[in-house]
């Protein structure tokens, strides 16, 4: 019975390297007793994504999704659900004027299909607090809750650029 078992997860391990598995033809193997990672990403939201790593404080909203990637072929449908604008972060979310930025949702799902590696959230909009405040670049931070069978989640920071120039004062004697 032990060696029937073996012998068919060496056949789903062939069908799935040989792309027969749904998983696009291309298998990691992870070393036994290694977890599988999922990083976090960002990508605009045209219809070819580009990677996105920060926004303008002066740019206005910025819609963009939230990638989730797995280290090796999932063995079965994963959720991720991302909190975003965790703690962590050096911008403030709020709808106040002393808020860095707000958000169209406080968390988005990622949901990765059997077989696959990556997937990207729905549009989520970041929408930045144009202000005057010389305040330097500052980051929006994403966490992601446990995944059972998973290390634990990285976070990832957005960066959120700041566009105001401080006023440098020069004085000279008269003369």
């Amino acid at each position: 019975m032990v060696r029937l078992r073996w012998l068919a997860l060496l056949l789903v391990a062939v069908l799935v390297s040989d792309g027969l598995g749904g998983g696009g033809g291309s298998t990691t193997v992870l070393a036994q007793g290694t977890m599988p990672t999922i990083t976090l990403s960002f990508t605009d939201t045209q219809s070819t994504p580009a990677a996105l790593t920060e926004v303008s404080e002066e740019g206005g909203a910025q819609a963009m999704r939230v990638v989730a990637m797995a280290s090796a072929a999932t063995a079965a449908q994963v959720v991720v659900t991302v909190t975003v604008g965790a703690s962590g972060g050096t911008a403030t979310k709020g709808s106040g004027a002393s808020d860095d930025y707000q958000t169209s949702a406080n968390s988005v799902t990622v949901t990765i299909p059997m077989g696959d590696t990556s997937a990207s959230s729905g549009d989520i909009t970041i929408t930045p607090t144009s202000d005057t405040r010389v305040e330097g670049d500052e980051t929006i931070r994403f966490t992601a809750a446990a995944v059972s069978g998973y290390q634990a989640v990285a976070a990832a920071d957005l960066t959120l650029t700041d566009d105001d120039d401080a006023i440098t004062l020069s004085l000279s004697p008269e003369g």
